[in-house]
């Protein structure tokens, strides 16, 4: 199995092993991480409501209006608390009777002392000759202030809902549990016909804290009022239905009390399917008329359609008197009688903005219903398959790069685009998916695959890199990875190509430049020369001063070591050229001999052993072999030519084809006993330098003369090539030039017909 395969199979294996904990672990009731996750999953729900809302208008929704209790009715109509009721009855009737859909009542109402308006009925009623301002007074105040004018209104409206606020124990304060709903209160109309196996999973309640019976018992319906919060006080959730615990009644809530009547719901026409996450509302027909989302409570998510406003507001004191607006403006509507001044204690903090009025919150909630549109959250089952699916990609993907980082790319393009798909869903369809525990299954993934291969796969990599890293190019430390080319102690034998490399005439360095000024020149030569060797599949042996001692073919196999060697030497030459340039550049920065930089470099192939050497204590990876020490000469002796890339026959032959060359001798070096045949290595086919083109086929005409042992003709026509050899600065002598004495020696010694053409070396 490859270690692209290895990690693959990991990956497989760790997106189902994270998918199988996050999802799991992540919901166990009371356990510290599942209450973290979700935190933050309300908190994308958050976001992704505030987004869709902030796309609707102030006041774009009328057909649900909400009669305000505001500052200008209070300016007008005095102090909130010492409002009579009467305002409410007549608030009623002239609401009714513009027959809308629903008048409901987001007001917990106590009943006031009726003590004055008896004692004005009776004193005006004693007066035997009241004055006619007297009377008229009376007649307005006992008009305004008719204790039984809002039950009477209530009792009549056939759209009137009141609100009920259900409450836990508090013994501290002695509101203790009820046992049973007070005496007072009829709510018989008002009850649910909901079995007690599903009345226990709905919220629970253990008191009624309302105080006026009359009022509710008069009303056409009443409904729980409560919005219960969420752990961050956020209200995300309505009720659809509350259990009061002491005797065991259903109230629906207010807004579904409502909904009952203009849907023609009864009370037995709660089906509530907690398998599926589903109530089902059917009428008297047994046709079901909604099906809405809800959670494991019964509780229905809020579709917030906007901000704070997004419902039609209309000032309390208008809608009380008819003059002001018509009653008609209420046919079909629904009207909510709420507050949003802050002093009354009814702002609450929702997903869409921190301060929102609860009646429109209840708005909210009934247009969501009589719409027929819900917020749909995906069951446990979408969610685990969510989870899984992206958690296995994201691992799988992220298994296929060879280098662990590019995961962490793959893993950000997964989790915003698993983020884009979720957002399109929500704003699109009301659909809402995790986005939490998908994220963070994802990123588990990914971190599970980076150490495996960081840990485990790449520590090969890593020894390869630290042993090696100095000296060959990160390519072949990748090559010898991959083939499992571990470096062993000691030498293997192998035919590669040696390389040598120094400096010409750097004594004369030395004596030129301060040693600051020798490090920072040598240092910026080398770096160059380096980075083209590593750049090129070669293997940097060692620096000798200002000598580069490098090598082809190992640790890790190098095809065409030969062409990469030489294609080395020519591009350090066309570097230095460039470097001369930019010192040239410099002006007096540089003395005259560094401007005429050359280096000479010496090539050749053959068997060789490499491998780490040297002491237990201090061990280098490096070349011996009797191919080495030729490739040693011939830099050095390239010198004794003229030339700057000496190169032997073996290295020659493997590559004759893509470079141009010239035949410079068949000698023995300095330190050998055989042969070799040598060639300049001048540069790539295609790019022959100025003069070479007359020059070439000059040196090759002399240099058979040579060989036919023709003395006098090979002198004259060295001299010819001769002159079309360049004698740039710094260089003392070239291949035409020596070739001249020679035959001149060899004319008055002749060698004889059995001449091999062995020319020997007396210096390196």
């Amino acid at each position: 199995m490859t270690d692209r395969q290895k990690r693959i199979l990991i990956g497989l294996m760790m997106g189902i092993g994270v998918s199988l904990f996050v999802h799991f672990a992540t919901r166990i009731s009371g356990f510290v991480l599942t209450d973290l996750i979700d935190g933050y999953e309300y908190k994308s729900y958050d976001t992704r409501m505030k987004s869709r809302a902030s796309f609707s208008e102030e006041a774009s929704i009328d057909d649900v209006v909400i009669i305000d209790i505001e500052q200008n009715s209070v300016e007008s109509l005095g102090n909130y608390h010492e409002w009579p009721h009467a305002y409410h009855g007549q608030l009623t009737d002239v609401v009714s009777s513009g027959n809308p859909k629903a008048l409901i009542f987001d007001i917990i109402f106590d009943e006031k002392g009726a003590g004055n308006y008896y004692l004005v009925d009776a004193l005006a009623s004693n007066q035997i000759e009241p004055s006619p301002e007297l009377q008229q007074v009376a007649n307005q105040y006992l008009a305004n202030y008719d204790p039984t004018q809002f039950v009477r209104s209530t009792s009549q409206s056939t759209v009137a809902h009141h609100a009920l606020v259900f409450e836990n124990s508090d013994s501290i304060n002695f509101l203790y549990a009820m046992d049973q709903l007070p005496e007072a209160y009829d709510a018989k109309n008002h009850v649910l016909d909901i079995s007690p196996e599903i009345a226990e999973k709905l919220p629970t309640a253990e008191r009624l804290g309302n105080t006026y019976f009359n009022l509710l018992t008069s009303a056409h319906g009443a409904g729980a009022a409560n919005f219960p919060q969420d752990e961050d006080g956020m209200i995300r959730r309505a009720p659809t239905a509350i259990h009061f615990k002491g005797s065991g009644e259903v109230f629906p809530t207010l807004i579904f009390s409502a909904v009952m009547d203009i849907l023609g719901i009864p009370a037995n026409g709660f089906l509530y399917d907690f398998d599926n996450h589903l109530l089902r509302l059917r009428d008297s027909t047994g046709t079901t008329v909604r099906e809405i989302p809800i959670d494991d409570q019964g509780r229905m998510y809020v579709n917030y359609y906007g901000m704070f406003k997004t419902f039609y507001y209309i000032p309390y004191m208008y809608c009380f008197d008819p003059e002001m607006l018509d009653p008609s403006y209420w046919e079909g509507k629904v009207a909510l009688v709420g507050a949003s001044l802050p002093g009354l204690m009814d702002l609450r903090n929702t997903p869409v903005q921190e301060t929102f009025a609860g009646v429109e919150i209840h708005a909210n909630v009934i247009h969501s219903i009589l719409q027929n549109e819900f917020v749909k959250r995906a069951s446990n089952r979408q969610n685990f398959l969510s989870i899984l699916f992206l958690a296995v990609l994201i691992g799988t993907l992220s298994a296929v790069p060879k280098k662990p980082f590019w995961g962490f790319l793959i893993l950000g393009l997964g989790a915003i685009g698993w983020q884009l798909f979720s957002y399109s869903q929500f704003l699109e369809q009301r659909f809402m998916w995790e986005i939490i525990r998908p994220t963070l299954s994802m990123t588990l993934a990914q971190l599970g695959i980076f150490s495996y291969t960081f840990l485990v796969l790449e520590k090969d990599k890593r020894f390869l890199k630290n042993t090696f890293s100095t000296y060959i190019s990160p390519e072949l430390i990748d090559q010898m990875y991959d083939n499992k080319e571990e470096p062993k102690l000691g030498g293997t034998e192998g035919r590669h190509t040696a390389f040598f490399t120094d400096i010409q005439s750097f004594s004369g360095f030395s004596e030129k430049l301060t040693p600051s000024e020798l490090v920072e020149l040598l240092n910026d030569y080398l770096t160059e020369m380096t980075d083209i060797l590593l750049e090129n599949k070669g293997t940097l042996d060692k620096y000798i001063g200002d000598a580069i001692v490098a090598f082809y073919g190992a640790p890790a196999p190098v095809s065409d070591h030969e062409y990469w060697a030489c294609l080395t030497a020519v591009k350090m030459q066309d570097r230095l050229a460039e470097l001369r340039e930019k010192w040239q550049g410099d002006g007096e920065r540089w003395p005259e001999i560094v401007h005429h930089m050359q280096n000479r470099i010496g090539i050749n192939t053959g068997p060789m052993v490499t491998g780490n050497m040297g002491s237990a204590m201090r061990m280098n990876y490096t070349m011996m072999g009797d191919t080495v020490n030729l490739a040693a000469r011939l830099e050095s002796s390239a010198k004794q030519y003229g030339v700057y890339i000496q190169v032997a026959e073996e290295s020659y032959k493997a590559c004759k084809d893509k470079f141009i060359w010239r035949d410079l001798d068949f000698v023995i070096v300095m330190g050998k006993t055989e042969p070799s045949q040598v060639f300049e290595l001048i540069a790539e086919i295609g790019n022959m330098p100025p003069g070479y083109d007359k020059l070439l086929p000059a040196y090759d005409e002399a240099l058979e003369l040579y060989k036919n042992q023709e003395w006098a003709k090979a002198i004259d026509a060295f001299k010819a090539s001769n002159e079309l050899e360049s004698m740039f600065p710094g260089r003392k002598t070239n291949p035409s030039r020596i070739y001249i004495p020679r035959c001149e020696h060899y004319k008055e010694n002749r060698p004889g017909d059995d001449w091999d053409g062995v020319w020997t070396l007396t210096s390196k």
